[in-house]
């Protein structure tokens, strides 16, 4: 892969990091802005509510994992490279998503596994 295409695909992932880091700050501002008390109805809302900015919180957190492995594979030289096969990944599939880990193949082998 060459020079300036690497340099695209780090600017892609460092304003993707940077964009979940300020969509979980804002969330942990929320989070405060949720009204405790109320009756029972308010209260099973506000309970979904922070049942919904827990998950939502734990993908943005494992999304900012992968990005910065592919931050590090990038420095490292490794960026695009699948982690079981040692095959290329695409680009179109890198475009879709830089910090994938897997190839497509092997990415259909472990979803199907997983069933």
């Amino acid at each position: 892969m060459n020079k300036k295409l690497l340099a695209q695909f780090k600017k892609t992932l460092t304003q993707k990091k940077a964009s979940i880091t300020n969509k979980v700050n804002s969330r942990k501002l929320n989070e405060h802005e949720i009204e405790t008390g109320g009756d029972e109805i308010d209260t099973a809302t506000q309970s979904t509510e922070r049942e919904m900015q827990f998950e939502l919180g734990g993908m943005d957190t494992r999304m900012k994992q992968d990005i910065d492995n592919a931050l590090a594979k990038i420095e490292k030289g490794t960026f695009g490279t699948c982690e079981c096969c040692g095959e290329n990944i695409s680009q179109a599939r890198l475009e879709a998503i830089p910090w994938v880990r897997y190839c497509k193949k092997c990415q259909e082998e472990a979803e199907k596994n997983s069933k």
